[in-house]
């Protein structure tokens, strides 16, 4: 009888110890090592090993090539990723725009790996994946990644792409009516991405300062300490907090001692701090439904190695709180008298002269404050209804679903009644 539970025992033994091999082995092999930085070769061999251990959660996409031929990826990560969810917002982070500004590019890289590995395990992370369609570019410069060197923290080597363009002065702008700079490839692929997905809300992670910064990025004036606020203005400041806030240090510091900053509470306009003609967070805003802003992450462009485990710590809350955002303000449909849905309708609110649009599916977003909001909804081809007035709190957006019934079909029914119809005009808003 001994002799079998010693036998047992040592079955037992072996077992678990193989199932600990099993799992140290899986763990090793998903570790991102924050001694060292991941240039594009070991970056792109990550993201691809993500992509084939999370199959059910993670897809890893191309926007397509630099200069030099790299892909910019994109790590999308949300729990159908082949699918369209109804209701369900889009999210993404932009790392390393300037190929020396390297904290943002690290810390997506273990904000990939802290989603994968909570998934399931964390309420939170679980929450995010579920409702969220999450979209992670790494680096946006991965050329002029390569050409950075570690510990230059003030210098400009491999801050532009490969044909030394600065890629955040490189988009449209609102107020450069002439001139416009040549579009890089990587704009191009940018802009494109930006246009043609429904991005809600976005942010473009920079270094060599620690600030929030908002939109807009410049003026008429295109002068210094030249506030220049959007229509959202409102709202930026209250997103730019929110990361400001729960970073460990930036709404503490309020910049950098090196270069005499000052940014109360560790938000700031960006015209305001200084003028930035073509930038990509203005271009979001102009030219879809995304909000984004540009977050300076370290007063060291690239710093040690040593300081990355440190850095990952203080905006790990940051970027979860931030991505959080997305859910607040106002969300729902527009359709038709069918429940069929109508795209491109204008989402209009009330003293805000900024407007969203309604996607494919019908579905629309509007990022707003806690507050009482008129809203209502137009689209070419059907009558105007009238407005919805709307309560917003701090939680979850409020849902609202606007029925519009087309002007051909009010007009069939309106000719058999004998009745001349009365059609509203849709109200000019203006729109920067």
């Amino acid at each position: 009888m001994c002799r079998v539970i010693i036998q047992f025992y040592i079955v037992f033994i072996l077992f678990f110890c193989l199932i600990l091999k099993g799992t140290l082995s899986s763990s090793s092999t998903t570790t991102i090592d924050t001694s060292r930085y991941y240039d594009y070769e070991s970056l792109t061999e990550l993201l691809r090993r993500y992509a084939n251990m999370y199959p059910d959660i993670v897809r890893l996409k191309s926007v397509g090539k630099s200069v030099s031929n790299r892909e910019l990826w994109a790590m999308q990560i949300t729990d159908n990723p082949d699918d369209v969810e109804k209701g369900e917002p889009w999210f993404k982070y932009v790392g390393n725009m300037h190929g020396n500004e390297v904290i943002g590019r690290q810390i997506l890289i273990y904000l990939i790996e802290y989603l994968c590995k909570n998934y399931g395990t964390n309420e939170r992370v679980t929450k995010l994946v579920d409702e969220t369609n999450i979209f992670i570019m790494p680096s946006m410069n991965p050329d002029g990644f390569e050409l950075a060197q570690v510990g230059d923290c003030d210098g400009t080597k491999g801050r532009r792409n490969a044909n030394n363009f600065d890629l955040n002065r490189n988009f449209p702008d609102q107020f450069r009516k002439t001139g416009q700079p040549t579009q890089q490839i990587e704009t191009l692929l940018l802009i494109n991405w930006i246009e043609n997905n429904p991005f809600v809300l976005s942010a473009n992670l920079h270094g060599g300062s620690l600030v929030a910064s908002y939109p807009f990025d410049d003026s008429h004036s295109h002068s210094e300490n030249h506030y220049s606020a959007a229509p959202d203005d409102d709202l930026f400041k209250h997103l730019a907090k929110v990361y400001a806030n729960w970073h460990k240090t930036m709404h503490i510091e309020e910049g950098c001692r090196n270069w005499n900053d000052h940014f109360p509470g560790g938000v700031t306009n960006g015209a305001q701090w200084y003028d930035v003609p073509g930038g990509m967070q203005d271009y979001n805003y102009l030219h879809s439904n995304c909000f984004e802003i540009t977050i300076e992450l370290s007063c060291c462009k690239y710093p040690q190695p040593s300081q990355l485990t440190t850095e990952w710590n203080n905006n790990r809350e940051a970027l979860l709180a931030y991505m959080e955002e997305v859910h607040k303000g106002v969300k729902g449909a527009v359709v038709d008298d069918s429940g069929d849905p109508i795209p491109n309708a204008d989402i209009v609110v009330e003293g805000i002269s900024h407007n969203v649009t309604s996607i494919e599916n019908g579905d629309f977003w509007r990022l707003l404050l806690p507050g009482e909001y008129s809203i209502n909804a137009y689209a070419n081809g059907y009558e105007s209804v009238p407005a919805q007035h709307v309560t917003v709190g701090t939680g979850d957006a409020t849902v609202v679903e606007f029925r519009l019934t087309s002007i051909s079909k009010r007009m069939q029914l309106t000719t058999a009644k004998g009745i001349q119809p009365n059609y509203l005009k849709k109200p000019l808003n203006t729109v920067y």
